[in-house]
Order: structure tokens, then sequence, then C-alpha cells
């Protein structure tokens, strides 16, 4: 027996109520959660130079990896950003603060002349992160690749201490975002104490 045109056009409505979440069905999307990379820095049982102090002038991210969303490499020529998982702070600003506290921390300087102080940096940093993402390809890591300046300034003059990049690829385990921020947390841990090891005997 045909149906009728309007009981067609009624079980049509219906099926769309149904579709839009009209009688309850409701759909749910994931909760965002926010990360931030915080590394540690052992005491290295060294001294700062008396009055020592560094000051950043610029600390740049390359535009692939500028963003607050996560970013993973998928294969060799997709990378993905992830909606869900984001930076509590632009990912710039959240090394910049890791590296000076590292820095401070392993006693390479006395103070961070970037924070609000009168005394004035003996030393300057330039940086910028080419790097960081999570490898997700075959065994997942968490990359990360920053290359340093770091200089002073006499009489006007600029002198080069020391001017270097610095890779890590920390293996995470799992590919999941929270695996992911403290394989980065460890990269930068590693990163900071080479950086300061290279450092070391060129503050002066």
């Amino acid at each position: 027996m045909m149906l009728s045109k309007q009981k067609i056009k009624f079980s049509i409505i219906i099926f769309a109520f149904i579709s839009l979440g009209c009688f309850g069905f409701s759909k749910t999307f994931p909760e965002k959660k926010f990360f931030l990379i915080e590394a540690s820095f052992p005491d290295s049982g060294l001294s700062p130079l008396k009055g020592s102090s560094v000051k950043v002038r610029r600390f740049s991210i390359s535009q692939k990896f500028e963003g607050k969303e996560l970013v993973y490499r998928k294969d060799d020529v997709t990378y993905e950003s992830d909606y869900y998982h984001l930076f509590f702070i632009p990912p710039a600003t959240n090394l910049k603060e890791e590296v000076l506290k590292g820095l401070v921390q392993l006693k390479l300087f006395e103070w961070d002349a970037s924070s609000n102080t009168k005394m004035e940096p003996t030393h300057f940093l330039e940086a910028n992160v080419r790097s960081l993402y999570g490898d997700f390809r075959n065994s997942p890591k968490a990359v990360m690749e920053i290359e340093f300046l770091f200089y002073i300034e006499v009489d006007g003059n600029t002198k080069i201490l020391l001017r270097k990049t610095y890779e890590k690829a920390a293996p995470i385990g799992k590919k999941e975002p929270e695996a992911l921020v403290l394989g980065w947390s460890e990269a930068l841990g590693q990163i900071v104490k080479d950086l300061e090891m290279d450092l070391r005997d060129k503050i002066k």
C-alpha cells in the first residue's frame, strides 16, 4: 500500500527532530584541556658570577607552532593541530619563562633581568623555537628544537658568546597529549642543562 504524501512528510519531520536532538538526544564534545611545560633543574652545586644577570630581548617561535593548539606529526607530510588540547599560555611565553628559570636555578646567572627589576643586565639572550610537536609516526616522541644566541655589549659593541641550536626528541611511550607535554618538559630540561654547560666558561 502506498503511503500518502502527508504521512511521508510527517515521517521526515520526526526523523529531523530526532537527528537534531529535539527529544533529548544531544551530541557531546570533549572538554578542552590546558597544559604547561614545566621543566625541573637539579642544583648544579656551582655558584654564579657575582652580579650577573640575563635579559631576553627576543624569544620567537616558528609560525608552524606558535598557536596554542598542540601539534602532532602524523606522517612524513601531514601535521595536525588538536583543538581540544592546548597550551595554557602561548608556547613561546611558556618556554621563555622556563628557560630563564633554569638558567637561574642552575646558578649560571644570579638574576633574571627580564622580570621587574632595576638591575642592569650583564648578558642578553635571543632565541627561536624551530620545532615543537609530537612525532606520532612510529615510536612517539616529543620533539623540541631551539636556537640560542647569547651576547654582551661592551662600549657600544656586541660580542657574541654563544650561538647554537639544540634539538631533543624525548620518547613518550603513548600518543597522548599528557605524555607529549611531559616529554617536552623532559626535553627542555635537557636542552637548558646542555646550554648551561656550554655557557659556563663563557660567563665572565
